[in-house]
């Protein structure tokens, strides 16, 4: 008996061996530009919570639509904001690269601003970035934007 789970170990042994000595394949584009989304997503959040302006920016096409007035609000934000926080659940995330181009992330968020007096405001939801399809930058949001508070209307209140 013990030749024989000798003799199976040993094949098993040298099947894995085999298995695992095939040529290494270069990743796919797909899956170069998926790889590449995931870290500006991780660069966005990072810059945003450390409220690094330049940094976040950084990150954000030059072709952005109203560029100018999205920084004008951030900038608003980390003003009046002592802390930020933004948090990406990338296990509900579904990235889409178009062969044409496109690419767009769509994923959950929650959000939370904290004012130097305590005050808390949080937020979350489902959002879809779209990506400018030369370099991995922000091109759009599809949806309200999880980087800015917005209003949130409980019943009962007034709006």
């Amino acid at each position: 008996m013990n030749r024989f789970a000798s003799a199976l170990f040993v094949s098993l042994l040298l099947l894995t061996i085999v298995a695992c000595s095939g040529d290494k394949k270069p990743p796919t584009q797909s899956a170069v530009k998926g790889s590449g989304i995931i870290s500006t997503l991780r660069d966005l959040s990072h810059m945003f919570e450390k409220k690094n302006l330049p940094g976040f920016m950084n990150a954000v096409s030059d072709n952005y639509q109203d560029r100018q007035a999205f920084t004008a609000a951030l900038e608003g934000v980390f003003a009046k904001y002592e802390t930020v926080r933004f948090t990406i659940q990338y296990t509900k995330m579904l990235i889409i690269i178009d062969e044409q181009g496109g690419t767009r992330a769509d994923f959950n968020w929650d959000s939370e601003w904290r004012t130097a007096g305590g005050s808390v405001q949080k937020n979350g939801g489902r959002v879809t970035f779209v990506f400018d399809p030369k370099e991995t930058k922000l091109l759009s949001i599809d949806g309200k934007s999880p980087f800015v508070p917005q209003l949130v209307e409980t019943p009962g209140s007034k709006p």
